[in-house]
C-alpha cells in the first residue's frame, strides 16, 4: 500500500523548518503520515541575503514548485497550507491529483472580498511605499508579528519572528489586486478541485479575517467548513493546534480521505 503523505506548506514569512511546524509535524506523524515540509523558492535564505530574490516571486512560481513535489510521491498527498500557504494548496490541487485539500486561515483567492481594516493595518504601508511593491520585499516586523499572534506566548511569538524570512511583494500584489494581474496568479480553478476540501477559519483572525473562510468554502461545490473559536491566525500551533487536528481527523472521516 502507498505510503499516506501530507504535504503542509507555510505562509507568509515562513519556511519549512520546526520553528513553524514542528508540533504540527508530529501530530500529523502520529497519524500515520509520511510528512513533507517544503521551504518555499529562496525562503531558506537569511532574511537580508533572501529578500531581493523573494521580492519579485510570483505565486504561480511556489505553485510550480509545490505540484513538482506532489508529483514526485508515489501518492496523491493530503495537501494542507496555513495563510498564503491555503492558498497555494487550492492552486496546487486544481493542478495535480491530490487526496485532500486543507486551507486553513486561507489568504483570498482573485475575487473574495478581503478589504478588511485588520488586514489593511498588517500590509497596507507596503502597498502605500513610493517605490513599485511588486518589486519590494515584504520584511516581517515584530509588531505584526505581535498582531498576528495574538493569543501565543511572547516567547514563541519572538521565536516565530526570528527565524521569519522575507515575503515576495509580488505575490502580495497578485493576492491584492488580481484584475491587475495578466497572468491570473492567484485565480483558482474551484471546479478543478475535485478532492474533498477543507477550510478552517479563526474568529479572531487579524490577518485573515474569519469572513475570507467561510466565503472561499463556498466557491466550491461540497466544501465544509470549521471555525475555530476564540483563535488567532496561529491554527497549526498551541493552544488551537488540538482543535484544528480533531477538525482535520472528523472531515479525514466523514469525507472517508484515504479510506
Amino acid at each position: 500500500m502507498s505510503n499516506r503523505h501530507v504535504v503542509l506548506v507555510h505562509g507568509t514569512w515562513g519556511r519549512g523548518t520546526p520553528t513553524w511546524w514542528g508540533s504540527a509535524s508530529q501530530a500529523f506523524t502520529d497519524r500515520g503520515f509520511t510528512v513533507h515540509t517544503p521551504t518555499l523558492r529562496h525562503h531558506e535564505l537569511p532574511r537580508e541575503e533572501g529578500a531581493p530574490l523573494i521580492a519579485g516571486l510570483s505565486l504561480l512560481d511556489y505553485t510550480d514548485d509545490l505540484v513538482e513535489l506532489c508529483r514526485s510521491l508515489d501518492s496523491p498527498p493530503l495537501v494542507a497550507g496555513l495563510s498564503m500557504g491555503g492558498l497555494l494548496v487550492q492552486l496546487v490541487a486544481a493542478r495535480t491529483p491530490t487526496a485532500g485539500v486543507v486551507a486553513v486561515a486561507p489568504a483570498p483567492a482573485a475575487g473574495i472580498f478581503a478589504v478588511y481594516p485588520s488586514m489593511i493595518r498588517l500590509f497596507g504601508t507596503h502597498f502605500l511605499h513610493p517605490s513599485a511593491p511588486w518589486r519590494r520585499p515584504l520584511m516581517p516586523t515584530m509588531t505584526r508579528f505581535k498582531v498576528i499572534a495574538q493569543h501565543q506566548p511572547p516567547e514563541h511569538v519572538r521565536e516565530l519572528f526570528d527565524d521569519a524570512v522575507a515575503e515576495s511583494g509580488r505575490a502580495y500584489c497578485e493576492m491584492s489586486f488580481p484584475y491587475l494581474d495578466r497572468h491570473h496568479a492567484a485565480t483558482v480553478d474551484f471546479a478543478a478541485v475535485t478532492a474533498p476540501v477543507l477550510v478552517i477559519g479563526a474568529e479572531q483572525d487579524r490577518a485573515v479575517n474569519a469572513r475570507i473562510p467561510r466565503a472561499t468554502a463556498r466557491r466550491y461545490s461540497d466544501a465544509d467548513h470549521v471555525e475555530i473559536p476564540g483563535a488567532d491566525h496561529a491554527l497549526f500551533d498551541r493552544p488551537f493546534l488540538d482543535l484544528t487536528m480533531t477538525a482535520i481527523d472528523n472531515w479525514m472521516t466523514e469525507r472517508a480521505v484515504y479510506a
